[in-house]
Order: structure tokens, then C-alpha cells, then sequence
């Protein structure tokens, strides 16, 4: 349990990093930094209505005392997800618009020997 934790938890916060830091470009920001923290709070809202529904499932069995380690990994699990898929959306919706540009190259190559 130990090994898996210990890969979960930097693979949450790359995912949330990748998140933040794939955000297309906008000329007005403002717009795509509130779809941000909306997506972020979502998570977070997310995460603990996982946490409330595995402590209220396994409340009353046996191993009622191990609900904090089963719903960590639930949420490791559900919020890179959810990431991905607000990720999928604000590409969709805040996209670029225009087809992209070809590659310039910035020096003459007609007399380099490859």
C-alpha cells in the first residue's frame, strides 16, 4: 500500500500541474483563469463528496477504521481523471480559433551538411 501511495501522490500533483500549465494561450486571460479555479474547486467538491461516500459506506463493517486509506486512493484517482476531462473541455472551449502557423525557421540551411 505504502509503494502505491508514495506513486499516486506525485502523479496527483503532475496532473494538476499539467492542468494549470496546458492552458491555451488567450490574449484576455481572465476568462480562462476563472474556468481554472472553477475546474480546481469542482475537484476539490469532487474529492470530498468520494471521501463522505466511502466513510458513509463503510461505516458500518469490520473494517470501518481503514475508510481514510481506501478513499485516498479513490481520490487519487478521481481528480486526475477529472482533470483530464476539464483539461478535454477548456480545449474545446477556449481552443484556438485560427489554424496554426507553420514553422519558420530563423537561418539560412541551404549550405549546411547534414
Amino acid at each position: 500500500m505504502l509503494f502505491a501511495v508514495s506513486l499516486m501522490i506525485p502523479l496527483l500533483g503532475f496532473s494538476v500541474w499539467v492542468f494549470w500549465r496546458l492552458s491555451p494561450p488567450r490574449p484576455d486571460p481572465t476568462s480562462m483563469r476563472v474556468y481554472n479555479i472553477a475546474a480546481s474547486v469542482l475537484a476539490l467538491l469532487l474529492a470530498g463528496a468520494i471521501a463522505w461516500y466511502v466513510r458513509g459506506s463503510m461505516a458500518g463493517g469490520t473494517d470501518h477504521g481503514m475508510w481514510p486509506v481506501i478513499a485516498a486512493y479513490y481520490v487519487m484517482a478521481v481528480v486526475p481523471l477529472w482533470l483530464a476531462v476539464a483539461g478535454g473541455i477548456r480545449r474545446l472551449i477556449f481552443g484556438a480559433r485560427e489554424p496554426s502557423k507553420p514553422l519558420e525557421i530563423s537561418q539560412d540551411l541551404s549550405k549546411t551538411r547534414f
